[in-house]
């Protein structure tokens, strides 16, 4: 079997930039790698894209035109589809998986928005568990300096009200899911990737 790595974070964070960076550690040291994402670039990622991130005037994250409970759904129905037909085959083909985002975004996320976090838990139960989940913490008003290039606008207040509730979830799911391991994302970019090939290495002997 392969291993599962996650990454995790408020928006700003440098999820993106960390997974390529340890991607392409794994790939220099003849691991076989595959990079993915939530959401995915299927069917369902590409609908939640519209529906929940971009659609909707009022605004780019919170699913303005559907309820909490159907946003949950579609997420978990895109994972699903993730699990199955990516996740789970490149692992038993023993590769290295890195994934910007899994089922603990929706957790920290919706929970956020009100939503129950025991049925939340219950809806991802298929999900199958990462090796290891390095969450990238970053202080709300750092992420909103980082994202202001962003068009969000008149949105900021609410927005950073939101990010505020995600990153206190998240830090109260470390409590809950062991394999979830904290990195300081306020460092720069090197000293951050130092300290997550630290953890994979720990991960790997």
């Amino acid at each position: 079997m392969g291993k599962f790595i996650v990454f995790e974070g408020i928006d700003g964070a440098g999820k993106s930039t960390q997974v390529n960076l340890l991607g392409e550690w794994f790939r220099e040291k003849g691991y076989d790698v595959v990079i993915t994402k939530e959401p995915t670039d299927t069917a369902f990622g590409k609908l939640i894209r519209k529906l929940v991130l971009t659609g909707g005037k009022e605004g780019i994250i919170d699913g303005a035109r559907i309820s909490h409970e159907a946003e949950a759904l579609l997420f978990a129905a895109d994972r699903a589809e993730h699990v199955n037909k990516l996740i789970k085959p490149a692992l038993k083909a023993g590769k290295i998986v890195i994934s910007d985002r899994y089922f603990y975004s929706s957790l920290a996320y919706q929970w956020a928005r009100g939503l129950d976090l025991e049925w939340l838990i219950d809806l991802n139960r298929f999900a199958i568990r990462p090796n290891l989940v390095i969450l990238l913490d970053l202080p709300v008003k750092e992420s909103m300096k980082r994202i202001n290039g962003r068009d969000i606008g008149n949105e900021f207040d609410r927005i950073f009200e939101l990010q505020k509730k995600v990153r206190e979830n998240y830090l109260k799911l470390v409590e809950r899911f062991p394999e979830i391991k904290i990195i300081n994302a306020f460092e720069d970019v090197e000293t951050v990737h130092s300290q997550i090939v630290a953890l994979v290495e720990a991960l790997l002997t």
